[in-house]
C-alpha cells in the first residue's frame, strides 16, 4: 500500500486491514508512518491483532548448545524448517537457554543456564528480563517449578513458582513445605502467598500446564500420598483438585505427564502405558477420553500438539525427532526437519503474535504520572 493510498483511506478501514495482516508484515509497516507505527504498537490493537487473527502453531527447539531454533511445520509434505532465535539486541552476546518454562498468547518464559528468567516474544524477538523473586531459596539447596499464563479478569501475565527444600540442604533439613509465589508483569514484582497444601517432590520437576487460564502440576495429596492434578487459578490465586481418570493407578500416576492436546487438559506417560488421556469437557472427571497410541518407536516421546486442519494427526516430539502420528490409522510418520540443529530437544509450542511485555510496563507507567 503506497503513503498517497493509505492516506485517502478512512483511520477505521486502515486499521481494520492491518489487524488482518501477519506480525512480521506489521513489523515493516510500523516504519511507514509516526501514526501507524502508534497505532500497531498500542495496546488496544494488539490485543484486537490477538483475538482476530488465524494462529499457526510454530514448535520452539533448545539445541544440544543451548540455542533456541523455531520450527515451522509443513503438513502437506511432513517436512519442517527451522530456524535459529536471536531474541534482544542484535548487539547483546547470545544467550545459552537451559529450558522452556511455559508459553502464552506468543509469549515464552524462558530460563537461562544462569538461572536468569526471561519473558520473551520470538517473533518480535522482544526480551523482558524478570526480576529473581526475593523468596526464592538457594538454588544449590532446593528445587523450584515454575508456571506461566494469562490473567483476562485482572489483564495481568503472572509466573507462578512453586519451592521447596531439597531434603539434604544445611538449613532446614526438616521442612517439607511447598512455598508459593507469583510474579505479576503489570508491577513487575513478586507476591508470597499461602504454602501449598499439595506435595510437589513427588514426581517430575515439571512447569505448570496451562488450560482454562489455571496451572496444572501432578502432585501427591497430605496426608495419605495419593497422586491427584492440582490447578492454581491465575485469577484466584489458589489451588483446587482436577480428577484423574478412574483406571488410573492413583499411586503411580504422579509419575507421568500433563501435557496440552487441542487446548484440552491430557495425561501421557509410561505408567499409563504410552496412552494418552484427554479431558474433554473441563473439571469433569467422567470426561476423561482414552487415545491409544501404538507403534512409537522413539522414546521419550511426549505429545506437543495437533496438526492443525488434520484428521487426528498429532506431533510428538522425541530426543532430536519430531513425527507425527495418525490416531486412526495407528500410523507415525517422520518428519523431516531443514536448517534446525542436529541435537534437540522440543521445549514448547507458540504462535505469532503482537504481545509485548515491554509495553504492558510502559503503559503502567503512563498512567501512574497521568
Amino acid at each position: 500500500m503506497s503513503t498517497s493510498a493509505h492516506t485517502n483511506l478512512p483511520p477505521e478501514i486502515i486499521e481494520a486491514i492491518l489487524r488482518l495482516l501477519p506480525v512480521k508484515s506489521l513489523g515493516r509497516f510500523k516504519s511507514v508512518s509516526k501514526k501507524w507505527n502508534t497505532l500497531i504498537s498500542s495496546p488496544q490493537f494488539i490485543k484486537t491483532h490477538l483475538h482476530q487473527t488465524i494462529k499457526t502453531t510454530k514448535l520452539i527447539l533448545i539445541s544440544d548448545t543451548k540455542s533456541l531454533y523455531s520450527l515451522d511445520l509443513n503438513t502437506d509434505d511432513l517436512s519442517a524448517t527451522g530456524k535459529q532465535l536471536c531474541l534482544g539486541s542484535p548487539d547483546s552476546p547470545p544467550r545459552r537457554w537451559e529450558q522452556i518454562l511455559g508459553s502464552c498468547n506468543g509469549l515464552v518464559l524462558a530460563i537461562d543456564e544462569v538461572d536468569k528468567i526471561f519473558i520473551t516474544n520470538p517473533t518480535t524477538k522482544e526480551v523482558w528480563e524478570v526480576p529473581r523473586s526475593p523468596f526464592a531459596l538457594p538454588d544449590d539447596e532446593s528445587f523450584v517449578m515454575y508456571g506461566f499464563g494469562y490473567d483476562s479478569a485482572n489483564v495481568d501475565y503472572k509466573i507462578v513458582s512453586i519451592s521447596f527444600w531439597d531434603t539434604d540442604n544445611e538449613h532446614n533439613p526438616d521442612c517439607t513445605d511447598m512455598f508459593v509465589s507469583v510474579y505479576g508483569l503489570l508491577n513487575n514484582c513478586w507476591r508470597k502467598l499461602d504454602n501449598s497444601p499439595y506435595d510437589h517432590a513427588v514426581g517430575h520437576l515439571t512447569s505448570g500446564v496451562l488450560v482454562n487460564e489455571k496451572l496444572h502440576w501432578l502432585t501427591s495429596t497430605r496426608p495419605g500420598y495419593a497422586s491427584t492434578i492440582c490447578a492454581f487459578s491465575l485469577e484466584n490465586e489458589g489451588f483446587e483438585e482436577i480428577e484423574l481418570p478412574d483406571s488410573i493407578d492413583k499411586g503411580k500416576a504422579v509419575f507421568n505427564e500433563l501435557v496440552v492436546v487441542g487446548e484440552k487438559l491430557g495425561l501421557f506417560g509410561t505408567p499409563v502405558g504410552n496412552d494418552l488421556w484427554v479431558m474433554e469437557e473441563y473439571g469433569v472427571g467422567g470426561s476423561w477420553t482414552r487415545v491409544c497410541i501404538d507403534g512409537v518407536e522413539i522414546d521419550p516421546v511426549k505429545p506437543v500438539c495437533l496438526v492443525e486442519g488434520s484428521d487426528g494427526d498429532i506431533v510428538l516430539g522425541g530426543e532430536d525427532e519430531v513425527v507425527v502420528y495418525n490416531i486412526g490409522e495407528s500410523r507415525c510418520r517422520n518428519v523431516v526437519i531443514e536448517g534446525g540443529p542436529s541435537g534437540f530437544a522440543v521445549g514448547a509450542t507458540y504462535f505469532e503474535s503482537l504481545e509485548s511485555p515491554k509495553c504492558i510496563i510502559r503503559t503502567v507507567l503512563l498512567s501512574l504520572h497521568r
